[in-house]
């Protein structure tokens, strides 16, 4: 079961950083944003490297491994959340977000064709759950929004893609490089390649404030939940994993009713509920 507990950790976490991180993109270029929480994470990461040993032989690290996780971490995190806050600006939050968290179906496809998965009629079952529980609760939102705008619609589907193939491509390099390891390596590449597409040059409005909320979230979204998510695909597989850590928008939805006294829907309750089922599902060692 721990494969399963630290993807329903990395869930949590990772809707703890989107509740710490919300308020900055309202000031802040979402791409730089995501540059300065991926520097911050990078900065703490090394440490951990170092302090673990992991850093002791750099010479022993295999090319390949090292190649597929940069490669991963590019085309996840660098492409897939660029190409979503672009969806975002185009259709909306809840819409570019559902569309994008359809993310695990197309995890648990690859998964299965490529790296030679286990298939279980209950996890599929469980990762259409987690799924529909996201639509359900991310749909409470942008109620108001026009006419659906089809270039940002294609462009939240290629961020479900493109987070789906980072994902395999990761699990795929984690053969041949310790999890601390990739995450220390990849994430300064990853730093450098969206400090890039963020058009340095120009003026950046930064405060201490925002500073400090971009580190938390960094803190806990990519340096802990990145430890976290690494380590249960090498535990359960990216097709068990995924889902359960997909999960965060229900999650985060449920914290801010708690911790910002949002209003409780039913569909809330509802969402929170099918959520509970589907872990229960992927949690079904076979049918």
């Amino acid at each position: 079961m721990l494969g399963e507990v630290l993807a329903i950790a990395t869930a949590l976490m990772g809707a703890a950083s989107t509740i710490l991180s919300a308020e900055t993109l309202r000031k802040m270029d979402p791409i730089r944003s995501n540059a300065i929480k991926t520097l911050f994470s990078t900065v703490l990461m090394l440490p951990i490297a170092f302090v673990s040993g992991e850093m002791n032989d750099l010479t022993a690290i295999k090319a390949q491994g090292l190649l597929l996780v940069i490669l991963a971490a590019i085309i996840g995190f660098g492409i897939g959340d660029t190409l979503l806050y672009k969806s975002i600006t185009l259709i909306g939050v809840s819409r570019a977000y559902t569309i994008a968290y359809t993310q695990p179906l197309f995890t648990l496809v690859i998964a299965v064709l490529f790296l030679g998965e286990s298939f279980f009629l209950m996890h599929l079952i469980g990762t259409i759950l987690i799924v529909i529980s996201v639509v359900m609760v991310l749909g409470d939102a942008d109620k108001k929004c026009g006419k659906v705008n089809m270039e940002g619609v294609s462009m939240a589907v290629a961020t479900a893609l493109t987070w789906a193939i980072g994902t395999i491509v990761v699990a795929l390099g984690l053969r041949e490089i310790s999890v601390i390891l990739a995450n220390a390596l990849r994430y300064p590449v990853l730093s450098l390649f969206l400090f890039l597409l963020s058009r340095p040059r120009k003026k950046w409005s930064l405060d201490k404030r925002n500073l400090m909320l971009l580190s938390a979230s960094g803190i806990l979204g990519m340096v802990l939940g990145g430890i976290t998510f690494l380590f249960s695909v090498q535990l359960i597989g990216a097709a068990r994993s995924t889902p359960l850590s997909a999960s965060s928008p229900v999650w985060a939805s449920i914290m801010s009713s708690l911790i910002l006294k949002e209003k409780v829907t039913p569909r809330l309750l509802l969402s929170s509920l099918i959520v509970v089922i589907g872990i229960y599902f992927l949690t079904l060692q076979n049918l």
